[in-house]
């Protein structure tokens, strides 16, 4: 479990009042929902990111508030906040009508975000205890190997460290769970067990997306091949011993495999 500061507790449960106030949810994305899927690896993160439930005229008021109680909007990345005990926090706003639009432009730097799969954080996400007396709700791991893919495809330049978790996730989704023995795993014929978890993350995962997000997972495997510069990212991302390429390899057939599972 992410153990997180009495400082960055506080200033959690001050952005959780304000959009209590503004009657909106939000949810914990990013590294720290790795971390509480996945705690007994070792990752370090300075941010917490969350997606916020609320479009960007509502999301002014909720800037207002944070501007009031001396936050500090970065001025180059409109989604980056720091507080005034210095937690750094990534909020997305992503309302109703953002999340139909699929995508938020910034007011000031007219940077252009996509927001496909955000529903799925908010459908799939679960309240998780952080520390006495303080609960978020978190991504599913499953929506979390979306928003991975999404964000990479969006921008691949700047967001080779999503495939780091991606990674992550094939390795370790559902590994410590009954279901790398269950049948669907066994009807596969998996040439190794410690596979399963990517087999798994990609039945679950295409169970999971829209005819839209298929095309964006499909898309993504299809750029994993060794003519993209990625593709050497992808495999350091988890690389070790002397067959790195073949077992990242491995795990994105597998996936693959899972993902084109009949349903």
């Amino acid at each position: 479990m992410p153990e997180l500061t009495e400082s960055q507790i506080a200033d959690v449960r001050v952005l959780q009042n304000h959009c209590r106030a503004l009657g909106a949810e939000i949810v914990v994305i990013g590294a720290i929902a790795y971390q509480v899927h996945f705690p007994a690896e070792s990752r370090h993160t300075g941010d917490i990111d969350f997606a916020v439930a609320l479009d960007l005229d509502e999301f002014a008021e909720l800037e207002r508030r944070l501007l009031a109680d001396g936050w500090v909007q970065f001025a180059n990345r409109e989604h980056r906040w720091r507080s005034a005990q210095g937690t750094i926090l990534d909020l997305i706003p992503s309302g109703r009508k953002l999340r139909e639009a699929k995508q938020i432009t910034w007011p000031i730097s007219q940077l252009t975000m996509s927001l496909v799969g955000f529903d799925h954080a908010f459908a799939t996400a679960q309240p998780v205890q952080l520390a006495p007396d303080f609960t978020l709700k978190v991504i599913s791991s499953t929506a979390l190997m979306l928003l991975k893919v999404v964000a990479f495809m969006d921008d691949p330049q700047r967001r080779a460290k999503d495939l780091d978790d991606i990674r992550g996730l094939l390795v370790q989704y559902e590994a410590d769970s009954d279901r790398i023995f269950s049948d669907v795993v066994l009807d596969a014929a998996l040439e190794d067990y410690g596979l399963a978890p990517a087999f798994l993350l990609g039945l679950d995962l295409h169970a999971l997306c829209t005819n839209e997000e298929v095309a964006i997972v499909r898309a993504f495997l299809d750029a994993m091949d060794e003519d993209n510069p990625a593709w050497m990212s992808f495999v350091r991302a988890r690389g070790v011993g002397d067959h790195v390429e073949e077992d990242a390899r491995a795990q994105l057939d597998t996936f693959r495999q899972g993902f084109d599972q009949p349903a």
